[in-house]
């Protein structure tokens, strides 16, 4: 081997180019990609997630009744994440149709509204419902708007028995609609469908299906069109909503129906319009609000581009019953511009939650 001075410059002059192409010259595709999205957190984004879970202590079953504040403001702070919008996960007696219901329903709401008045500008309030109890959940609307300053509320798939286009749930969308609220769609399994395949948690699949079912059940009965000025938010990139949207369109009941063939079942070129439906199936569907909480990968990510704009992007982490990385660290991976990204952290959210737009 040569040692002199020509030998000892090759040598220098090799690592200098290592090192101004940088790590991710000799990094593999997938460790490059975690770390890009980690250095996109160390710059701070300030992202706002419209999907975070709180827990309310003795009042909240399951895995995630241990949380606290400081949890997550721990991993908003690792993450890049500026505020987080809490909802409840799910039942927990919320659907009973009691007063028990009532009063659950205005405890946690009211553990949260505490949590959001004991970190400023950190967290903000999606309330929930007795959503099996119409009355009770009118009320409550108005509790968590006017006396508690909820930003919007978080409502699930189902109650354990309805899907939420049931027009006995009618006058809960109606009064959203007449104060103009958000409304977060969060997966719920219906009594019906729990444990369907053997072996196969519910949370696989089932929990996409039901958000499916939910939408579906918004549209083809009119609540979607009935009630135009509430701004819903559907989790997991829209579930199985941007695959199936054509397939959903097609199948409108009574659209084109002269053409229905002795199936029961139209045919697929028709606009996927009916008189709940006046301004077509794709054009209620598009309307809504998609945030990308562990199904940020490319796969679902590009049938939701293909879908809607970006204007329709929102971030979210299902934290804590997802890691934050699950989310994040697949974002590099979409192909998504800057422009996007920006639309995507906290843009698009600040005009759906204006108190929460940025003051520099």
């Amino acid at each position: 081997m040569r040692t002199d001075g020509r030998a000892r410059t090759s040598r220098r002059d090799l690592l200098k180019a290592v090192a101004a192409a940088g790590a991710g010259a000799i990094l593999p595709a997938g460790l490059l990609s975690a770390q890009n999205s980690r250095q996109t957190a160390g710059t701070n984004p300030r992202r706002i997630d419209v999907h975070h879970h709180f827990a309310t202590p003795s009042l909240t079953p399951g895995p995630i009744q241990q949380w606290t504040p400081a949890q997550s403001l721990e991993q908003m702070d690792k993450f890049g994440v500026a505020t987080a919008l809490l909802s409840h996960p799910g039942d927990g007696g919320l659907f009973e149709g009691t007063e028990k219901a009532r009063t659950l329903a205005r405890k946690v709401n009211e553990f949260g509204a505490k949590v959001v008045s004991d970190y400023p500008g950190r967290f903000g309030l999606l309330a929930v419902l007795p959503f099996r109890d119409v009355e009770g959940s009118v009320k409550e609307i108005e509790y968590a708007l006017d006396t508690l300053k909820a930003d919007g509320f978080g409502i699930t798939s189902n109650n354990g028995e309805k899907w939420p286009g049931d027009p006995a749930l009618l006058p809960i969308f109606q009064e959203f609609n007449r104060r103009k609220t958000v409304v977060f769609v969060h997966p719920f399994v219906n009594k019906c469908c729990r444990q369907l395949v053997t072996g196969v948690a519910d949370s696989v699949v089932e929990y996409d299906f039901d958000t499916t079912r939910a939408i579906t059940s918004l549209l083809y009965n009119g609540v979607l069109s009935q009630c135009p000025d509430i701004r819903f938010i559907v989790t997991h990139s829209g579930a199985c909503v941007p695959v199936l949207a054509g397939r959903i369109k097609d199948r409108v009941p009574g659209a084109n129906s002269s053409n229905t063939s002795n199936t029961g079942i139209a045919p697929s070129n028709h606009e996927g319009k009916n008189e709940k439906i006046p301004k077509g199936a794709y054009y209620e569907l598009k309307k809504l609000y998609y945030e990308c909480a562990h199904a940020s990968y490319p796969m679902p990510m590009a049938a939701l581009m293909k879908f809607v704009g970006p204007s329709q992007l929102l971030f979210g982490t299902d934290y804590p019953a997802e890691p934050m990385e699950t989310t994040i660290d697949n974002l590099p991976s979409d192909g998504l511009s800057p422009e996007v990204l920006r639309a995507l952290a906290r843009g698009n959210a600040e005009r759906l939650f204006p108190r929460l737009k940025s003051k520099t």
